[in-house]
């Protein structure tokens, strides 16, 4: 009796993992296209989860401009629409290499208007796992 007084909570807690390597990987593959482009460095992402198995990825990085602030989100966007299908919630920070001015601070998010053009350009959603609508 007492083992499965012990078994029962780590059972528990192994069902409520909420680790995802498909998000982690994703995390990853966005880290590596950004530091491969001119005028972007310092990039750092992070991945965590909530109790409420939400999961959260973090990017910041260090952009040489404006313009290579909307190459970013282009890249980090296309990641995102053809790296998994599940639902992440994104905060991007974007700096100038000058300075501290923030050149953009955004969510990730994807309205239906959107989902016809990024089919367009790169091909239909990953399947990696469901998109909840509007996200």
């Amino acid at each position: 009796m007492k083992r499965l007084a012990l078994l029962a909570p780590l059972l528990l807690l192994t069902a409520c993992g909420t680790s995802d390597d498909t998000v982690e990987d994703l995390g990853d593959r966005i880290e590596s296209d950004l530091m491969s482009q001119d005028g972007i460095s310092a990039v750092e992402v992070e991945y965590t989860t909530g109790m409420d198995h939400r999961q959260n990825l973090s990017v910041t990085a260090t952009v040489a401009d404006k313009a290579k602030a909307d190459e970013a989100m282009e890249i980090i966007r296309r990641d995102y629409w053809t790296g998994t299908g599940r639902r992440v919630d994104f905060r991007v920070r974007l700096r100038a290499s000058t300075g501290a001015e923030l050149l953009t601070s955004d969510d990730v998010k994807f309205k239906l208007g959107d989902v016809v053009e990024m089919e367009r350009r790169y091909g239909p959603r990953s399947e990696a796992g469901e998109l909840e609508p509007g996200r």
